[in-house]
C-alpha cells in the first residue's frame, strides 16, 4: 500500500582517466569540447581540477594589473547575467533577493571600470 521510494546508488565513474562511454560519437564530441574550451581531463569528475582553484598563488603572474582587471570585469559580467536570469524565473521576496546581488555586480563591475579607465590613463600619460 505505502511503497517507499529508495534512492539510486551513488554515481562511480572509472579509475581510467578518459572513461568512454561505448558511443564513439558521444565520446568524440565530449574530447573536442573539453579541448576547445582547455579543461583537462580529470580522474574523478565529481572532483575540481586543481587548476581551477581560486587560490591566488593560481593567478598566472605574467598578466598586467589591466589585464587581471579586464578578466575579473568579465567574470563579474558572467556572474551579474547569470544572477539576473535567475532574478528572472523568481517571485516576490527572492526576486529581490537576486535582484540586489544583481546590484551588488553591477557596483563591482563600476568600481572595476575605473580601476581599469585609471591604469589606462596613466599608461598613455606617462
Amino acid at each position: 500500500m505505502d511503497k517507499r521510494l529508495t534512492p539510486d546508488p551513488p554515481i562511480t565513474f572509472p579509475a581510467s582517466r578518459r572513461a568512454k562511454t561505448g558511443k564513439p560519437h558521444f565520446d568524440a564530441a565530449a574530447e573536442r569540447a573539453f579541448a576547445h574550451y582547455g579543461l583537462p581531463m580529470s580522474d574523478d569528475p565529481l572532483r575540481p581540477h586543481p587548476t581551477f582553484s581560486p587560490s591566488p598563488a593560481r593567478i598566472p603572474s605574467l598578466l598586467s594589473v589591466e589585464d587581471k582587471l579586464v578578466n575579473a570585469l568579465s567574470i563579474l559580467q558572467s556572474a551579474a547575467a547569470t544572477a539576473y536570469e535567475s532574478a528572472d524565473q523568481l517571485d516576490g521576496a527572492k526576486r529581490k533577493l537576486a535582484m540586489g546581488t544583481v546590484h551588488l555586480i553591477e557596483l563591482a563591475q563600476s568600481w572595476v571600470d575605473s580601476v581599469i579607465d585609471e591604469t589606462s590613463t596613466m599608461g598613455t600619460t606617462g
